[in-house]
């Protein structure tokens, strides 16, 4: 069970660091406003706690067509998690207009869990990052050694 649950942590960790390299060249116009992230990570975890995949590929566009099997990987991983009382963590070692986005909150057992996805500035909103590029199954935690971000906390 605790296996598991680092397996899928890994998961997102590579997820997270091929987003961000992926969808770096992505952005342009104003700089992000970093005052509408909240916003967008509440959309988000209400899409994954009413388990809600066409919200979720709404909340990536414009964005590519890889959208809904990504959103069905975050179902699989997190779907049904709390979406009130959680803390949320964000970093932009990458870029400032790419964000990795680390949720601390409970599955649908009660238990502590991490729900983990990445944000991009689109010229005048936060979108949900997705990209043609998914980590290998089985990756290793040297993977997880390439994604060593500084989070700023913030509380929902």
């Amino acid at each position: 069970m605790k296996i598991g649950v680092q397996a899928r942590t890994l998961r997102a960790c590579v997820v997270l660091l091929f987003s961000a390299l992926v969808l770096g060249a992505c952005t342009s116009g104003p700089a992000p406003d970093l005052g509408k992230r909240d916003a967008v990570v509440s959309s988000v975890m209400q899409a994954l706690h009413a388990r809600d995949k066409d919200q979720l590929v709404r909340l990536a566009q414009p964005g590519p067509q890889t959208a809904d099997p990504y959103a069905q990987m975050l179902l699989a991983d997190w779907g049904g998690v709390s979406y009130s009382g959680y803390s949320t963590a964000y970093s932009s070692d990458y870029r400032p207009e790419n964000v990795a986005v680390r949720v601390s909150t409970t599955d649908p057992a009660g238990n502590p869990v991490d729900v983990y996805f990445s944000l991009r500035w689109n010229d005048h909103d936060w979108v949900l990052a997705v990209g043609p590029d998914f980590p290998p199954t089985g990756a290793t935690s040297t993977a997880r050694s390439y994604l060593s971000p500084t989070w700023t906390a913030s509380r929902c």
